[in-house]
């Protein structure tokens, strides 16, 4: 996958598809813990972006390791933040694409 973001469609098919991701919210632990994109099949990771930002390098070698061959969709509430940190992902060699309007549209399609 070469894109830079998804939509909240395309996000719903991968998911539906079980495809190999990972859902990464990069917002601050407290908006985390307030709540995130909710999935039967997939838990939902929180790493702020100011963390992965400030880092050497964005992950943790364990959680690289591990995530080194999976598509990684990065989460916030609008899509901004979440785009600069797919960024910094692929800068470091990982598969990562930003949720297109982020939470907010998400909560938006699931309300439909």
């Amino acid at each position: 996958m070469n894109k830079q973001t998804v939509n909240c469609l395309t996000l719903q098919e991968m998911m539906d598809n079980k495809m190999n991701l990972v859902l990464l919210d990069v917002r601050d632990v407290e908006k985390f813990q307030s709540g995130s994109l909710q999935s039967d099949l997939y838990e939902t990771h929180n790493i702020p972006y100011m963390m992965m930002k400030e880092s050497d390098e964005p992950l943790d070698p364990k959680t690289a390791h591990l995530w080194k061959d999976k598509q990684i969709v990065t989460l916030c509430t609008s899509g901004n933040k979440a785009q600069k940190a797919a960024a910094l992902l692929r800068e470091k060699g990982f598969q990562a694409v930003a949720l297109l309007g982020g939470l907010t549209a998400w909560r938006e399609k699931q309300n439909d």
